[in-house]
This record gives C-alpha cells, structure tokens and sequence, in this order.
C-alpha cells in the first residue's frame, strides 16, 4: 500500500513538472513578443526615453556594420540621431525563438524590417536579423545585448 502511495506521488510530481516546463517556455514566449511589440511601437513612435527603458545600464547593441555601441545613454543618443538624419523611419519585428539560459536570461531571436525615407527623400528598405540576451530588472526584462544582422 505505501508503495503504491509513493509511486502515485511520484507519478503525480513528474506530471506537474511536465506541465510546468511547457507553461514556463510558452510565459517566455509571451513575454519576448511583448517585449518586441513593445519596442517596436516606440521605435515607430520616435520614443527615445521609452527605448531607452527596454536596455539595461550597461547594454551593448552590435549593428550589422559591426559598429558597438555601449551603455544606455550612447544607444539612445544613436538612436535620436537616426530619427533626427531621416525622415520617415519605421520598424515591423518578428520574434522567433526565445530559449531560457542557465543563468536566468533569455536569447531571444527574430527578424526586423526597417523602412522609410530620409530627409534626402532616399528610400529606406533593409531588413535583418537580431539575437537579444535579455534578463528580468526590477521585474521587466531588459535587453542587456542586441546583435543586429543585415539579411
């Protein structure tokens, strides 16, 4: 009888954890495509305080020419200065995958399309891929690295 109790509370645990583990990675899923739409409108608003928000402190973003930028304050200000240089500039992101690390963050990858037209009336039309490294900051993730990629 105590056998059959042990093996029916093992059995009642794996399931739980079964359960768990996908409910875990679709939350994940959510909350990177949140993050995406959410960048997204922002970007596509000009909001630069509100982009600014979504990094960490210390983030670095890799654009596609290989150009790093570091920390918060030099990410916005290249970014106020791509709004500033054209006149129509607007993004559409497709997340991909997103995959829970060992220590917490998350990879998250997906596809951009920027398009608009500069102050030169030049046609804007490029499109990419990114892979972020998020982490949880003060209960919102955070993007701590962007690595932008030309397709």
């Amino acid at each position: 009888m105590k056998q059959t109790i042990k093996f029916s509370l093992l059995l009642a645990i794996a399931f739980c954890i079964a359960l768990v583990n996908p409910l875990a990675a679709q939350n994940i899923n959510n909350d990177m495509n949140a993050l995406a739409k959410k960048y997204e409108i922002a970007y596509n608003h000009k909001e630069v305080k509100a982009l600014k928000g979504m990094y960490t402190k210390d983030a670095v973003r890799v654009n596609p020419d290989g150009n790093t930028i570091t920390g918060i304050d030099a990410i916005g200000d290249s970014t106020a200065l791509d709004f500033k240089n054209n006149k129509v500039i607007m993004v559409k992101i497709k997340p991909d995958k997103s995959v829970k690390e060992s220590d917490g963050s998350v990879t998250a990858t997906g596809t951009y399309h920027v398009t608009g037209t500069t102050k030169k009336g030049e046609k804007i039309d490029f499109k990419g891929a990114y892979t972020n490294t998020v982490v949880k900051e003060g209960g919102n993730w955070k993007i701590t690295k962007m690595i932008l990629k030309a397709v």
